[in-house]
């Protein structure tokens, strides 16, 4: 009974006394009785005997058998009184008499008590057993319930101390599953969040997309911005990555500003140096108004870093039922476009094209192919100088063919080339062609003019090569032009004027083409003194009845020319614009008024003087 519970075994324990009692209390009492029947019985026989002469057979009650003699081999029959039921011996003047007394009046009277004690006792205990097992049993029920049910448990605590325990463990337990939950969402937010810059990360980019290409509304549509943070790996190399770390998380900030009044637009870090945004809406409108706020946010923290650029901008449309590949293809298409432009520009690529469609391995395959094979096709365009006393002025360009007897869109490849990290090498090769193509030109009195991609100011290493490569045949050097971009000079001006001092110093010239901006032109222009300016197509293209470009066109050729350049226009088309602007005094016009672009191997040159 060790493992009874106390009211349960004191139960026991009071069965067993009141059973106890009830046998012993009526033995007791008979036993008592029989001690009377004996003291009456010795009397008694002591009497008669006392009056008897002989010994004679005597009966007297009380007594069940009397002898004269020795006792008997046997003793009395009722152990359970003890020596009361055994042979008892009497002395008289006769001598010695020995008797049995009758002990079946006191067990009668024995049994009769204790029996119904006995089955009362019972009755009594076993109905408070079982009523108090039957509230033991729902006492478990009622516990186990309360151990399944949280609720249940607090209603039902009362001053029980063992439902109050269960209370207190619901309550503990629930209390550990909100810390536990709480855990867990932190955990849950932190693997889906970026540590460094706190977007959202790559696993909840790729589920928000999944999310938003799978709306079941078909008109739906939603536009991603993809920011690549270019500078990223130069300052890491520069200053450290502690400064890259704080370089990411002003990209990031930037970002966050912009796309603050756009309301559910969500922001991730998708790899190291990209930061993408999913946002509801038309692309093209998007792209405007988010690529020009952001574009002028990274062009002042360009300047304030002295960086050479913030970084660029891609956009593409998102429409339901799409592939998450085939967005995020387009996507990269155009950051890898805006690469190939000036700093912090932005593009937008709204459908895929077959060579835009193929992965970057193919991609490197195909590049790869076109640059052991020397398939790059050199093409040049001469410009008409109007003055005899200039040389000729030839602009080389590059044609990339592809294997379906065309070419790849100049602009995907030089995008392709800066995001597989391979536009020094093919920057290299062209112009290593261009000079050999030019010592073999047996055109007199030429000078071949050369496009530099932005890509070429942020290498050291290749000016380094660059100059090298000028310095072995002055010459042939002496012949070339090297042009670059006014957007690009204007944000990489430190790089453009190294540039152009080393171009200066191996005997070549230079050219700032896409030229006339604004008023900050002239800024550039005094501050770099280029020896040729090419006028933007821009404008050109309505010179005739724009009385305001006329004006601003004449202001470029009249500084440029007192600043000792030479103005050539691109993109002359009609003989209207070719005098219009002869009437200003141009130096010369290039476009297809004059020629369309042809093959450099076997040019034999252009009538470039006026008639």
């Amino acid at each position: 009974m060790r493992g009874a519970p106390p009211f349960g075994r004191s139960l026991l324990l009071g069965a067993t006394v009141f059973i106890l009692l009830s046998l012993l209390l009526p033995w007791w009492s008979a036993l008592n009785a029989l001690g009377d029947q004996e003291r009456l019985a010795r009397q008694q026989l002591a009497t008669r005997l006392n009056q008897q002469a002989e010994p004679a057979p005597l009966t007297l009650p009380g007594v069940a058998d009397i002898y004269h003699q020795a006792p008997p081999g046997e003793t009395g029959k009722a152990w359970w009184f003890g020596d009361s039921a055994s042979i008892q011996q009497l002395e008289v003047e006769q001598g010695a008499v020995f008797y049995l007394l009758n002990t079946g009046p006191a067990t009668r009277h024995w049994l009769s008590t204790s029996l119904p004690l006995v089955v009362a006792t019972l009755l009594l205990f076993g109905g408070l057993y079982y009523r108090w097992r039957r509230q033991q049993t729902q006492r478990q029920h009622t516990l186990q319930a309360m151990l399944q049910n949280a609720e249940l448990a607090g209603a039902a605590a009362g001053p029980d101390a063992i439902a109050k325990s269960i209370s207190d463990l619901h309550q503990q337990h629930k209390e550990q599953l909100n810390a536990l939950q709480k855990e867990l969402d932190a955990a849950r937010l932190q693997s889906q969040q970026d540590s460094l810059t706190t977007l959202g990360n790559r696993f909840a980019f790729r589920r928000d997309l999944i999310h938003m290409l799978g709306n079941e509304n078909r008109l739906a549509t939603a536009t991603l911005m993809l920011v690549r943070a270019s500078s990223l790996q130069d300052i890491n190399s520069r200053n450290g990555f502690q400064a890259g770390d704080q370089y990411l998380q002003d990209i990031s900030r930037l970002i966050r500003k912009v796309i603050q009044t756009h309301p559910g637009a969500h922001a991730y870090r998708v790899n190291g140096s990209d930061i993408a945004v999913l946002l509801e809406g038309q692309c093209n409108p998007l792209a405007k108004s988010l690529g020009g706020q952001l574009r002028q946010e990274l062009h002042h923290y360009q300047h304030v870093h002295e960086l050479d650029c913030a970084a660029y901008i891609g956009f593409t449309q998102l429409l339901p039922g799409q592939s998450p590949e085939s967005v995020l293809i387009r996507a990269d298409s155009a950051l890898a476009q805006a690469q190939s432009g000036e700093p912090n520009g932005w593009r937008v690529v709204l459908k895929n094209s077959d060579d835009e469609d193929m992965g970057e391995s193919q991609w490197r395959q195909r590049l790869q192919s076109i640059l052991e094979g020397d398939k790059v096709r050199l093409m040049v365009q001469p410009a008409r100088l109007l003055k005899p006393s200039l040389p000729g002025y030839n602009e080389i360009f590059t044609h990339f063919p592809n294997d379906k007897g065309g070419n790849y869109p100049a602009s995907t490849v030089f995008a392709m080339l800066q995001r597989l990290g391979m536009s020094m090498l093919f920057e290299q090769k062209i112009i290593e062609m261009i000079l050999r193509q030019v010592a073999a030109c047996e055109v007199p009195a030429q000078r071949w003019a050369i496009n530099l991609t932005p890509a070429s100011l942020q290498q050291n290493s290749f000016l380094i090569w660059l100059e090298r490569v000028l310095m072995r045949n002055i010459n042939v050097t002496a012949a070339l032009v090297f042009e670059l971009d006014e957007h690009v000079l204007e944000h990489q001006l430190t790089n453009g004027k190294r540039l152009l001092e080393m171009i200066r110093r191996t005997g070549a010239r230079s050219a700032i083409s896409k030229f006339g901006h604004g008023y900050g032109s002239f800024r550039l222009l005094k501050e770099l003194k280029p020896d040729y300016v090419k006028l933007d197509p821009e404008l050109v293209h309505h010179l005739e009845d724009d009385s305001a470009n006329q004006q601003f066109v004449r202001m470029i050729i009249d500084l440029a020319q007192r600043l000792g350049c030479h103005v050539v226009a691109e993109g002359v088309e009609t003989e209207d614009q070719k005098r219009m602007l002869e009437t200003m005094y141009i130096d010369g016009v290039q476009g297809y008024l004059v020629s369309k672009p042809v093959p450099l191997t076997g040019f034999k040159g252009l009538t470039l003087t006026s008639a």
